[in-house]
């Protein structure tokens, strides 16, 4: 039954074509170009063009269903025949029957010229600039050419001259049918839907200046032929029109600046005029100078519309190119989101809310390194997803997105945009992850460029503030802006300087010392226990603090260059005091956990320590319990290799993170490093001494020894004693000292003992 239903439908479909096509085809058989010609004697009225012979065409490129096609000329066909009965007085006769043998053989020759010119196409198919060599090859020449030779057949049922006058009309009039109908018609009804290309503003001046050039030309030549021509007796019938190079014009700023249908319509119309001037020329086509001067006009007329056409489609695509060149530039090119020029664009736009947020994504920079720019990028497109319904989404960055409401009155738009990405599950390699979201918001005046650059600056700076305070609640923007601005640019401005001081080896080592609770009796009283401090040199050579370059030189993600050059910095140091060598019982080096994940550094730190100037048993290395380890496998493997070397291990600020006794189960531990906060107060008897405690209790468990940090007076150094600390350092015993006056003491020592 549905089947039955569909049949008819289509049915149906192919009949109002059919009545529709195949009635358009029989209205421009009706519309002749005129002119009277004259074959060796025998008069005879003509038309110049057959319209309908280049809509047949046409339909059979555009048409797939052939059975539309044969209905057309069938219609055609029956219209012909109607007009001939007419002639005839209502007598069939045997041009009846030439002229049905003829129209079948025209209706598989344009089907056969359709198909070498490759088409029909699919619908989204659309005529191209290479297109234009085939359609001048076969239906301009080619076409025309093969039915004018059907036309000569008539010859079998009238005369020869009759048949020489035949060939002749028909060859032009098809010719003319197809320039002025076939190609403008195809381009027009495959471009419907498609945006038409657009002049820039900034030349639209350029057009009357060379409108009224043209026509200027076009007086100039006019007045040149009429002088020409001019001899006391009646001027004859110029080739083309006097102002065709006005016309030109005018048709050459219609193809840049309407629509693909009101452009097309337009070259048809200037060609059928160009046509119809020429009419009075064709009367002349019985003498050889009248037929090739007829051949030239039909070359200028062919000549015309290709180059028309060929304007068009360039200016078509290179304005589509432009637009597709412009689109991608507002979007990712890995995520394919919409940018931050994107978001210029849209904020040149009205908004109900001058409101911008900031969303940064903690962690994103791992699904990355694990699984790859896809996987990231799928999980950028689910976070956008997932809030399309509240706020438009920008990509800024690998795990950064600007953010700007929808219409909406929400006064708690932003606390549901950081639970809609706080408590999202994201599907990554199979496996779901949260992301953890940090969430700056800062409002805005203007629709310039700076202003929303400026809203940006705020709300990114705000988010990583928020970051930085583990601050799970959106920021927003108040009178600290410029304070919070001021710091990150001073960060900046370290973390710069900082690399400069590396790169140029402006490091300058301190040591400070660890002394033991218990030391036995046979103990050498110079020997160097300690920890080694790194300082930096400005460019002005003043000393840095770590408090202004670890951050920033972390955040950089250059810990390990800081490390390694630490370790250059050591060793030449000891290298230049080689008899404060043997003295050296043991030189504690920090690691960063940037160091630990990183393989190149791993090659490096090996290499160097093949060439140390101590042996392992001397070195120690240590590991801040808050460092942040990304790859907890790479760094295992790393401080094994290095504990079956003979270095040590030590936790260092044990107690201060979360994660102490997943480290201590985790990493190799030879020593653990009890936080100078709990120390320093642990002789009040309070928390803090039960912190310590238990810390001392963990190492015996584990095997490890104890160091007390921050040391700084006898009743601490009494408390420890008695709690069970092993080992003690702070400045009860020392301050931090340049390590090369250190090392000049300790081999200056001998030398003055023996005085």
């Amino acid at each position: 039954m549905g089947d039955h239903a569909d049949s008819r439908a289509r049915g149906l479909g192919v009949s109002t074509k059919v009545l529709s096509l195949g009635g358009l085809c029989l209205l421009l058989q009706q519309i002749p170009v005129s002119y009277r010609i004259d074959f060796f004697g025998q008069l005879a009225d003509a038309s110049l063009i057959h319209l309908h012979a280049g809509l047949l065409l046409a339909i059979a490129m555009l048409e797939r269903d052939r059975r539309v096609v044969a209905g057309c000329f069938l219609v055609t066909f029956a219209g012909w025949t109607l007009r001939q009965l007419s002639f005839d007085d209502w007598q069939p006769g045997p041009v009846l029957a030439w002229g049905a043998a003829s129209y079948a053989f025209t209706f598989g020759w344009s089907l056969l010229c359709a198909h070498w010119t490759g088409w029909p196409r699919g619908e989204c198919q659309r005529v191209q600039r290479r297109d234009l060599i085939r359609f001048a090859a076969i239906a301009l020449l080619l076409y025309p050419l093969v039915l004018a030779l059907v036309g000569f057949s008539i010859t079998v049922v009238s005369t020869s001259t009759a048949a020489i006058s035949t060939a002749f009309q028909m060859f032009f009039a098809k010719q003319f049918g197809v320039a002025v109908m076939t190609l403008p018609l195809v381009v027009a009804w495959r471009e419907r839907g498609h945006p038409a290309p657009r002049m820039d503003a900034a030349s639209h001046w350029l057009w009357p200046i060379a409108l009224g050039a043209g026509l200027a030309a076009s007086v100039w030549a006019a007045v040149l032929v009429r002088r020409a021509f001019n001899t006391g007796l009646a001027a004859p019938e110029l080739v083309l029109m006097d102002y065709r190079f006005a016309l030109l014009l005018v048709l050459g700023w219609g193809m840049l600046r309407l629509s693909s249908r009101w452009a097309m319509a337009a070259l048809s119309l200037t060609l059928l005029l160009l046509v119809g001037m020429v009419a009075g020329t064709a009367e002349y086509a019985n003498s050889a100078v009248g037929f090739f001067n007829l051949l030239h006009i039909t070359l200028e007329v062919n000549i015309l519309l290709l180059a028309m056409m060929y304007l068009w489609l360039t200016h078509r695509d290179r304005y589509e190119l432009a637009e597709r060149l412009s689109a991608e530039t507002l979007r990712d090119q890995i995520t394919g989101l919409p940018n931050l020029k994107a978001l210029r664009e849209r904020v040149a736009r009205p908004l109900t809310r001058t409101e911008l947020g900031y969303l940064l994504l903690d962690q994103t920079d791992t699904l990355v390194a694990g699984f790859g720019l896809d996987t990231q990028a799928q999980a950028m497109n689910a976070v956008a997803r997932r809030l399309e319904d509240l706020v438009e989404t920008y990509y800024v960055g690998t795990g950064q997105f600007a953010l700007l409401p929808k219409p909406g009155g929400d006064p708690d738009l932003w606390e549901r945009v950081m639970a809609r990405v706080e408590h999202a599950e994201i599907d990554v390699g199979g496996q779901p992850i949260r992301l953890l979201p940090y969430l700056g918001v800062a409002a805005f005046n203007g629709t310039q460029a700076s202003v929303v650059d400026n809203a940006v600056v705020t709300a990114s700076h705000l988010a990583f503030e928020a970051r930085h305070h583990g601050e799970l609640r959106p920021r927003y923007s108040d009178v600290g802006d410029t304070q919070v601005r001021r710091t990150h640019r001073r960060q900046l401005h370290d973390a710069t300087e900082a690399l400069a001081s590396l790169r140029n080896e402006r490091v300058v080592l301190y040591f400070q010392p660890i002394r033991d609770l218990a030391p036995t009796g046979d103990a050498d009283p110079r020997a160097l226990s300690g920890e080694v401090l790194c300082r930096l040199l400005d460019e002005r050579g003043e000393i840095m603090s770590p408090a202004r370059f670890m951050a920033p030189l972390e955040a950089a993600g250059r810990g390990a260059e800081l490390d390694l050059a630490v370790v250059r910095a050591l060793f030449r140091l000891l290298r230049k005091s080689p008899s404060a060598l043997p003295h050296c019982r043991e030189i504690a080096i920090n690691l960063t956990g940037q160091s630990l994940a990183s393989m190149s550094f791993q090659v490096e730190l090996r290499t160097l320590l093949a060439g140390s100037p101590l042996p392992m048993s001397a070195l120690c290395f240590e590991v801040t319990e808050t460092a942040a380890i990304s790859n907890t496998a790479a760094a295992s493997h790393l401080l094994a290799d290095l504990r079956a070397l003979g270095c040590r291990i030590a936790i260092d600020d044990f107690g201060t993170g979360m994660q102490s006794f997943a480290r201590l189960r985790e990493l190799p531990v030879d020593v653990i490093k009890i936080d100078g906060s709990f120390v320093r107060n642990v002789a009040q008897l309070g928390k803090d001494y039960a912190v310590v405690q238990a810390s001392v209790a963990v190492a015996k468990a584990f095997g490890a020894a104890t160091v007390a940090e921050f040391v700084e007076d006898e009743d601490t150094e009494y408390c420890l004693r008695r709690i069970g600390v092993q080992r003690v350092q702070g400045y009860l015993y020392g301050a931090p000292r340049p390590l090369v006056e250190v090392l000049a003491e300790t081999a200056a020592e001998p030398a003055a003992s023996g005085e």
